[in-house]
């Protein structure tokens, strides 16, 4: 019986010894354990850390068909502004130039067969020469409104709509009859130049005259009307602007008693 005890405890000392090695100890202690939160910058240093510029990434997609696409990293806000300014001419005060104004005296123009238009609006055009528009057959529209003119030339008859607004005309500034032969001459436009009578004959078929804001005085019976025809009847004159001159329109009703409709303008 003592015999089998001792065979028992042997076999288990054995089996211990070999399923149960012995194993070194581990030390899970941080050499920063004891580190206090003041001591933490001095420890690690954060400033030889290497940074990695945007210029030096490398985006790459994978294709469908397996090929790889370099994609070029989007600019920044600020390097499209600075094109944009470098790309724009400066003058040395820093401001952008600006096209030059047509200034001093218009001369006369090439044989242009084609030219139908012209716009100088708001230059410093002061002079007109006498030969300007003779050499326009085609001329139709004639806009030199905002200027300095003093003095207009002789005018193509082939005009349809003259603008010579603001400038300053003047008493002596048209020409007498300037307009006569101007058939299909529809429109009219000479506010704003101190004018004193209104220009006459006016073609029949003229449908808007703006005189607005001259030095208008007064009107005869027949400046739209024939008075030697009580049934004249001027129909395509519907558009006859006065107002902002100092005549009284009340004071000469029959020279508005062919018109379709009355001049806008001072009746008192």
């Amino acid at each position: 019986m003592k015999a089998l005890a001792r065979l028992i405890l042997g076999l288990v000392i054995f089996d211990a010894a070999v399923t149960a090695p012995t194993l070194e100890p581990i030390n899970y202690d941080s050499e920063t354990y004891d580190t206090t939160l003041e001591d933490l910058d001095n420890l690690y240093n954060y400033e030889n850390i290497p940074i990695v510029g945007q210029a030096e990434i490398e985006i790459v997609t994978m294709m469908p068909s397996g090929n790889r696409e370099l994609l070029t990293p989007p600019p920044q806000p600020g390097e499209a502004e600075e094109e944009e300014e470098e790309s724009t001419p400066r003058l040395i005060d820093g401001s952008s130039p600006q096209e030059p104004e047509f200034t001093g005296v218009l001369g006369p123009h090439t044989n242009e067969d084609d030219l139908r238009r012209i716009d100088l609006t708001s230059n410093l055009i002061s002079e007109i020469d006498e030969d300007a528009f003779r050499k326009l057959p085609q001329l139709r529209e004639l806009v030199l409104r905002d200027n300095k003119i003093r003095q207009l030339p002789e005018l193509p008859s082939t005009l349809t709509f003259i603008d010579i607004s603001n400038n300053r005309l003047g008493r002596k500034g048209i020409k007498q009859e300037a307009f006569k032969d101007m058939y299909d001459l529809h429109h009219l436009y000479l506010t704003d130049n101190n004018l004193d009578h209104i220009p006459l004959p006016l073609p029949e078929n003229l449908r808007a005259l703006h005189l607005q804001n001259n030095n208008i005085l007064e009107m005869h019976e027949d400046t739209f009307c024939n008075v030697k025809n009580v049934t004249y009847i001027r129909k395509a004159l519907e558009d006859i602007r006065l107002d902002g001159n100092p005549i009284n329109l009340s004071k000469t009703p029959q020279a508005y008693m062919c018109l379709p409709r009355l001049p806008i303008g001072s009746l008192i």
